[in-house]
């Protein structure tokens, strides 16, 4: 049996607003804890991971909050947002914001991501979404090469603030079509 094989992606609940928060804040410092001053780490992480933002996340309807599990450890998550404007370089409609993608660093490289990826297409397509954007840290080269496995594409660039820190991210986009090579 794979470690793959145990993972269960699910739609978060209102219970787990308080545990995604915690994660959402180690795995976005694990990631980017380099790239920023103190200050702005700890001002982004306030404003985006309080377990008061993640409930009213969870219960929004414009958004989808996936959660993925090996037995009962959070170990990534993914969050799909249907009302967040495109930038000017995303011109098909019907698209689809991924707003984050995270996993456990333990996690990395095991599989997870394709499969939490192909929960997030399938929920993109459950609401007729034909296509995805994201943003990502143009000094991400993991993640990059993760994204363009999945098929996306840069489109464009954006600016991305953490707290007042500029970030050059790569605006990025794909279909929602599902990718069936089981190699990504």
């Amino acid at each position: 049996m794979t470690e793959t094989a145990t993972l269960n992606i699910r739609h978060a609940v209102a219970a787990d607003a308080r545990a995604l928060a915690h994660h959402m804040a180690e795995w976005f410092l694990a990631a980017y804890s380099h790239a920023s001053s103190a200050g702005n780490l700890a001002s982004f992480v306030t404003t985006n991971f309080s377990p008061q933002k993640q409930a009213a996340e969870i219960s929004n309807p414009q958004i989808v909050t996936l959660v993925a599990e090996a037995g009962s450890d959070m170990v990534g998550y993914a969050q799909l947002r249907f009302a967040t404007p495109a930038p000017p370089s995303i011109t098909e409609p019907g698209s689809a914001e991924v707003g984050r993608f995270y996993l456990a660093p333990t996690h990395h490289g095991r599989g997870t991501a394709a499969l939490l990826m192909r929960a997030v297409r399938a929920a993109a397509r459950e609401r007729d979404r034909r296509w995805l954007w994201l943003l990502v840290w143009q000094q991400a080269p993991q993640a990059i090469r993760f994204y363009e496995k999945q098929g996306f594409k840069k489109t464009g660039d954006a600016v991305f603030m953490v707290g007042d820190d500029r970030k050059a991210d790569w605006v990025m986009h794909a279909p929602a079509a599902d990718i069936t090579d089981s190699s990504q």
